[in-house]
Parts: C-alpha cells; sequence; structure tokens
C-alpha cells in the first residue's frame, strides 16, 4: 500500500484531482492512522492527515454531492472521529454525511460497486458485505426501534420533515 500511496499523492501533488485518485488518496492516507504502520507497511508520514483533510475538502466536505465520497467519508469520520479532530464535531459530521449519502444514493452502497478498485475498493467492499450481513440479521423489535429512531432524530435535527 506504501507504493501506491506514494504515486497518488505524487499525482495529487502534480495536480491530478480527478475522482478516483482522489478517493484512493482520502482511503489511504486515512490508513495512516486507522491500523497501525506494522499492519500497513506504510512508513510514518507526518503530512498524511493534512492530505485527508485536503481530499475531504476537494469533494466539498460534507457538503458534497457525490454519493460515495460521503458514503466512504463518513465511514472513516465515524471510526475514528477523534484523529480528525474534534471528536463530537466529527461524529456528527459523520452522521449528517451518511443521511445525505443515503438521500442521494438510497440504493445504497454495495459491494460490486468497490470491486476492482485497488485496495480502496476491497476495504469499502468488505464493509459493505459487512453490512450486507447486519442488515440480513434479525433484529429484536427493541433494537428495530432503537435504529429507526435514531435516523428519524437525526433527520429532524437536520431539518428534514
Amino acid at each position: 500500500m506504501e507504493a501506491e500511496y506514494r504515486l497518488r499523492k505524487a499525482s495529487w501533488r502534480a495536480g491530478d484531482r480527478s475522482r478516483e485518485n482522489s478517493l484512493h488518496l482520502l482511503y489511504l492516507s486515512w490508513m495512516h492512522w486507522a491500523d497501525p504502520l506494522f499492519v500497513t507497511g506504510f512508513e510514518d508520514d507526518p503530512e498524511a492527515a493534512r492530505l485527508w483533510i485536503e481530499a475531504f475538502n476537494h469533494f466539498g466536505g460534507e457538503h458534497s454531492e457525490d454519493a460515495e465520497f460521503l458514503h466512504v467519508a463518513a465511514l472513516m469520520a465515524d471510526l475514528f472521529p477523534w484523529a480528525l479532530g474534534d471528536e463530537v464535531e466529527w461524529e456528527a459530521r459523520a452522521e449528517r454525511m451518511r443521511v445525505r449519502a443515503i438521500g442521494l444514493a438510497p440504493e445504497g452502497f454495495a459491494p460490486d460497486r468497490f470491486e476492482g478498485r485497488g485496495e480502496y475498493g476491497m476495504y469499502f467492499a468488505h464493509h459493505a458485505r459487512a453490512s450486507e450481513d447486519r442488515s440480513a440479521a434479525p433484529q429484536s423489535f427493541l433494537a428495530r426501534l432503537k435504529s429507526g429512531w435514531a435516523r428519524y432524530s437525526t433527520l429532524l435535527r437536520l431539518g428534514w420533515r
């Protein structure tokens, strides 16, 4: 992954803001703190956090019109909000991005959407499969009620009626 990261980073620095390069750079820069370096094989790069924010802002942040970006950025922010800044702010931002992504792509994000797209694709296809597995599992009435209420209250907080 280090070799791909270096290539994506060099392309970014050279001005390549293509959607695919930007999504991959977002993911690879995030992986610098998402997993320990001995697991990923990355070398320490103090610039990785700043690159993540640059790519995040390139897409328009939480106001982006790109549903896939919103989906993956929400997942990243949800997993490690404390690494991005104020934890409470990033948790709330992750939820707003998740709601916006669903609004833009109500069909969701199936694993095949990510297949064949390198490390980025493998990672998010795995999460999509895990999400499908969870949604296929029977839920108790109370779990379904809590889940529905959480979505509804989030929509209300965002001003949706």
